[in-house]
């Protein structure tokens, strides 16, 4: 059985979802920013950054960084045919999307709302913000431009970087003004969002 550690609001999110695609059995630890908090502590014995999500695979090996561990989860599960294979042509496309999003989208967000981790004075996170909400902006283009035929990121194909995309327009501080500017992102995130994996993990917080 899997053992993921996860917070509300964070990357574990996708995971969590991933999992439950997948069909298989893991145990949902919750961490805390909280000092002294046993699961926060527990974590930082495997994970140092005590960062989320971790992952505990069946056999012991820790897993760490969102875009990593669901790339190894639909590896170990090829069945539920949540990725392309090794020989498969959309293998290129699916680790493209999924590196672009871990080091551009995922970090751009991290900018905007984690800006004390990148500058020590606060007078400066306010055009560090607007630089990063201006980024994102371009980033979602390129994905809605690469979005066709769709509705998916690999055409009519159903894989793993789809529930990772969907994941960040909820990051957003207005999510329905963005998904208004980009159709066919707003398309691919109604259609995953409406799957039942969404709503089960939803139902756990």
């Amino acid at each position: 059985m899997y053992t993921l550690y996860r917070r509300t609001g964070t990357a574990s999110y996708a995971v969590e979802v991933l999992l439950e695609e997948l069909g298989v059995e893991f145990e949902r630890v919750n961490v805390v920013n909280e000092t002294g908090h046993q699961s926060l502590a527990g974590l930082k014995q495997l994970n140092p950054l005590g960062e989320v999500p971790t992952l505990i695979a069946p056999g012991g090996t820790v897993m760490t960084e969102s875009a990593a561990i669901m790339i190894y989860l639909a590896d170990a599960h090829p069945g539920a045919g949540m990725a392309p294979a090794a020989s498969d042509p959309a293998r290129a496309a699916y680790l493209r999307w999924m590196v672009y999003l871990a080091t551009n989208v995922y970090m751009s967000y991290r900018h905007m709302y984690q800006t004390y981790g990148y500058v020590p004075e606060a007078s400066l996170y306010p055009p560090i913000q607007e630089m990063a909400r201006n980024t994102i902006i371009e980033e979602f283009q390129q994905i809605e431009d690469a979005l066709s035929p769709g509705p998916f990121v690999l055409g009519d194909r159903f894989s793993a970087v789809d529930i990772y995309l969907a994941m960040f327009p909820d990051w957003h501080t207005e999510p329905e003004q963005l998904l208004s500017r980009f159709p066919a992102l707003n398309r691919l995130c109604t259609t995953v969002n409406a799957r039942p994996s969404i709503a089960r993990v939803r139902a756990n917080g």
